[in-house]
Parts: structure tokens; sequence; C-alpha cells
């Protein structure tokens, strides 16, 4: 009976400790502007499912994530939207505002956001 209870015991430990904490999911709040998204940066590990509420402070922003298979996404003037995506490559991915918001544009400086995935 107390061999069963040990065994039963270790077999939980051993259970618990091999769930791969890389499936959890992740949210984040990026907030966007004329001048950048805050964060500007954020860092997954890979096979994570990421949710991401994109919040336009001012004017309509776009995004566009084609290496987790969001395409032109348009976040409406003052509005909100959650984009969710599963990181299935280890890298760091950089995405422009896909949407003319402000001069910066015409010169190249389109606000960013940067995906950083670890193994």
């Amino acid at each position: 009976m107390r061999k069963t209870l040990y065994i039963t015991v270790l077999l939980a430990t051993v259970f618990l400790f091999s769930i791969d904490v890389r499936s959890q999911d992740v949210s984040f709040e990026v907030k966007a502007t004329k001048d950048g998204f805050t964060p500007s940066s954020i860092t997954v590990q890979k096979g994570q499912k990421v949710s991401i509420k994109f919040v336009s402070v001012d004017v309509a922003h776009g995004i566009h994530i084609d290496e987790f298979g969001l395409k032109d996404t348009i976040i409406p003037e003052k509005e909100s939207i959650t984009l969710e995506f599963t990181t299935d490559k280890a890298g760091t991915f950089s995405f422009p505002c896909t949407k003319f918001c402000s001069w910066r544009h015409l010169l190249g400086m389109r606000p960013r956001l940067e995906v950083k995935v670890t193994e």
C-alpha cells in the first residue's frame, strides 16, 4: 500500500513537471499612436498562443503580420481590436504600421512592433 502511494506521488510529480510551459497562452495590450507602438517590442516563446489587443489612441492604424497569418488588419480610430496567433517559428519579426497615419510614413519612419520568439 505504501509503495503504491509512493509510486503514485512520484508519477504525479513527474507529470506536473513535464507540462510544457510554452503552451500557456499570453496576452498583451499594445497602444498605437502616430509616434509608435507601446510597447514597441514583446517577447514570447515558440509554441505559445499570443493574444494582442491593439488600442488606437488617435487615428486609424494598420498591422500586417504575414509570418503568423494575419493580413492587413485595420485598427479603427480610437478603437481596439484583438489579434490572436500561435508562434510556430523562432526569430525576431518586425511589423510596420501599414496604414498611413502621419507624415513619418513618408520618411520611412513608420511605427513598428517587434515580436521576439524564443525557443
